[in-house]
């Protein structure tokens, strides 16, 4: 997905499945708004729902790498999001990767009250963890 290149927000995501090993990735770049974690969080919700009644028994990995830093409204918007464990379809197991130290901090407050939900330094380290034995 790409934004107005005139908006102070600009964002590119990918969705991949990987249904042998129950595996959602979602790669982000760039500086998202809120309104891009909306639109990203309901195209995630509809790709998990194609997993049928795998659904919740599935492994997420968000590979953040791309985003340098979160604006304040965005990153409030996301812990907000990722804290209501009230919501459906969550995933078994919840990996980040993140390259900045801001971007790796703001994560951590999502880590910090999501269950299930690791920070990692890069993608390989995640995937193990994911696929791992619980």
């Amino acid at each position: 997905m790409r934004m107005d290149p005139t908006s102070p927000y600009a964002v590119d995501f990918t969705i991949d499945v990987e249904r042998e090993d129950r595996l959602i990735v979602i790669r982000v770049t760039g500086v998202p708004s809120p309104e891009d974690v909306g639109w990203i969080a309901e195209e995630v919700r509809a790709t998990i729902l194609t997993l049928g009644a795998e659904a919740g028994q599935h492994r997420t990995l968000y590979d953040a790498r791309g985003v340098h830093v979160l604006p304040q409204a965005t990153a409030d918007f996301v812990l907000k999001n990722f804290a209501d464990t009230e919501l459906t379809h969550w995933a078994h197991r919840l990996a980040f990767v993140a390259s900045t130290m801001l971007t790796r901090l703001q994560i951590r407050r999502i880590v910090e009250v999501r269950p299930g939900a690791m920070l990692f330094d890069d993608v390989e380290a995640a995937r193990a963890w994911l696929l791992g034995r619980d």
